[in-house]
């Protein structure tokens, strides 16, 4: 059997300790009526070890294992390019009526369909140019579109964005 060098240390750590104890202990239990009094060494000595030499494996059972092909399989997830999720707000964007919104990751002048992630809601809308881009928001709906997603007062709102 090898032992690592830090399994090596460990165990002169622990035997180290026990002496100490069991003296200590002795010690306390002692009693002046006894006669002799005997002592006990205990040594121990760990072969040195050949950290290069790589031991074999060992196979207990079973179907013998397959070789390494460097690779391995991986599954991905499903991505949709087309799709982003991300929030949404309003705003009159011009004050046109029209069903018009903005978002920087759609392309400009395509049909968006923004969807409402907490009650399932959707609608198309054009998407244009527009200067009106909060932090943190993905897309600006007109006030028109939004109102058919949510309440006004829930803003922003998380969306799916699909085109």
């Amino acid at each position: 059997m090898v032992l690592s060098v830090f399994e090596r240390r460990r165990i002169a750590v622990l035997t180290a300790l026990t002496l100490i104890i069991m003296f200590t202990v002795r010690g306390f239990n002692n009693d002046t009526d006894s006669a002799a009094t005997t002592t006990v060494a205990i040594a121990s000595t760990v072969p040195p070890i050949d950290e290069t030499e790589i031991p074999s494996p060992v196979i207990l059972g079973g179907p013998a294992p397959l070789a390494p092909t460097g690779s391995a399989a991986i599954a991905y997830p499903a991505t949709e390019t087309d799709v982003i999720t991300g929030t949404a707000s309003y705003s009159n964007l011009g004050y046109t009526q029209t069903a018009v919104c903005y978002s920087i990751e759609a392309p400009i002048g395509r049909t968006v369909t923004v969807t409402n992630i907490n009650n399932g809601r959707s609608v198309t809308c054009l998407n244009v140019f527009s200067l009106l881009v909060p932090n943190g928001v993905t897309v600006i709906l007109h006030t028109s579109v939004f109102i058919k997603l949510a309440d006004l007062i829930d803003s922003p709102i998380p969306v799916k964005i699909s085109w």
